[in-house]
């Protein structure tokens, strides 16, 4: 899919990736001529890269004269990689990554000229992964990846409002104290299909699934599966409407929104 890309983490992301998260699949960089740098290279830094730390992690881009924006990252382990598609990228890419493990990847699909904040992104384990889609916006959203293995997958065009934050775990064991049980859920990996919205100060605690076209209400606490064109809201959010999805414009969606979501055209009248 992406030189650098660790074989089993690879398996596991295409796994999640699929026509309802996104347009793109293994085969869709196989013509691509990759620019590839290391932590060290000046090139890197023109890109908009900063690394820290230690310093074996490989940077992929599909542009090597084209910056990406301001991207800090603090590395540890080993075989990491960074990926950028910026062939057509405006240079709107904020982020800071923290990386614990190794193997691990982060992986941005053609953003275009959307604006991307991601104010804390932290990847605890080895074979961890963050998928960003094609032509997403965050204001700021901040992720946290536990578990050996697992990863947040961003379907294509999601908006993601201000103080947005995606955990795929319970962050602490919560234990029974009459058996010392722990009772708190494993970590998961966490997909957000493609066309979601969450909106301000939402937070996805160990979600699993947010369906197609739906819109987390602002404040709302989500775990587990939401369905595709729900509205949801609410401490622990709750559907609130279903058969509902949303526009980029403020007049409502357009036609090749709903096409990318395989819903008809309006009828005229």
């Amino acid at each position: 899919m992406v030189p650098g890309l660790h074989v089993e983490t690879e398996a596991v992301l295409l796994a999640a990736l699929g026509p309802a998260v996104t347009a793109l699949h293994a085969g869709s960089y196989d013509d691509c001529a990759f620019a590839l740098f290391t932590a060290v290279d000046p090139e890197t830094r023109a890109l908009g890269i900063e690394v820290v730390g230690e310093t074996e992690l490989t940077i992929a881009v599909t542009d090597p004269d084209r910056p990406v924006g301001q991207v800090r990252v603090q590395a540890r382990g080993r075989d990491n990689l960074l990926f950028v598609d910026n062939r057509s990228a405006g240079g709107n890419l904020h982020a800071n990554i923290r990386r614990l493990g190794s193997d691990a990847a982060v992986l941005c699909a053609a953003m275009g000229e959307a604006y991307v904040a991601l104010p804390d992104i932290f990847l605890r384990s080895d074979r961890q992964f963050l998928f960003w889609g094609e032509g997403g916006s965050a204001v700021s959203c901040s992720i946290e990846i536990e578990g050996v293995g697992q990863g947040v997958v961003v379907g294509d065009d999601a908006l993601i409002s201000a103080g947005v934050w995606i955990r795929n775990h319970d962050m602490h064991a919560v234990h029974d104290l009459a058996s010392g049980r722990r009772i708190g859920r494993d970590p998961v990996t966490t997909v957000l299909e493609r066309h979601v919205w969450l909106g301000q100060d939402a937070l996805l605690h160990a979600a699993s699934r947010i369906g197609m076209g739906s819109i987390i209400g602002a404040k709302a606490l989500v775990k587990g599966i939401v369905p595709r064109f729900v509205a949801v809201g609410g401490v622990p959010a709750r559907v609130l409407r279903e058969g509902v999805s949303w526009g980029r414009e403020s007049y409502g969606m357009t036609e090749a929104e709903r096409i990318a979501l395989g819903l008809l055209p309006v009828p005229e009248g």
